[in-house]
């Protein structure tokens, strides 16, 4: 869909540049190589434009799938550390730990989304993305910061 739209405002584009002739009457036509040529740019640079968007989508996928091991492992680690604190301070921790897994999992659940999205979409995606994994860092600072 993107790409068609692509495809049309570029040839409008091309007609009111006078790239390519406006055909007056039924036998006043562009030559067929001018236009062919120009459909076939127009096509590669579309796909291109997908290549390019498949890319960075892959390259963010990526870097926030280890930030999210990274959060993981830190998460581990509070674990272990709650389990040789003091039984209130047990309790406090065991839910700020609930607290950060439940984020951790809705920033994967919504990393997952980005995997499925179209190109239009994922950007939108991606900023929710961002804003849960920033939520979650956030959250593990304000727990290790509450830590006895």
């Amino acid at each position: 869909m993107i790409a068609e739209r692509v495809l049309v405002v570029l040839c409008l584009t091309a007609v009111g540049c006078g790239l390519a002739p406006l055909a007056i009457a039924a036998g006043d036509q562009a030559p067929p190589s001018t236009t062919e040529k120009m459909i076939r740019d127009t096509k590669e640079a579309v796909e291109s434009t997908k290549q390019y968007t498949i890319q960075q989508k892959d390259s963010f996928q990526k870097t926030v799938q280890a930030e999210l091991a990274e959060m993981q492992t830190k998460i581990t680690e509070l674990q272990k550390k709650t389990s040789a604190a003091s039984v209130e301070a047990r309790k406090d921790m065991q839910k700020a730990l609930q607290d950060l897994e439940r984020k951790k999992d809705e920033a994967r659940k919504q990393l997952d989304e980005v995997s499925h999205s179209t190109s239009s979409a994922w950007s939108t995606l991606k900023d929710n993305v961002n804003a849960a994994v920033a939520d979650l860092k956030k959250s593990y600072k304000d727990t290790v910061s509450k830590l006895p």
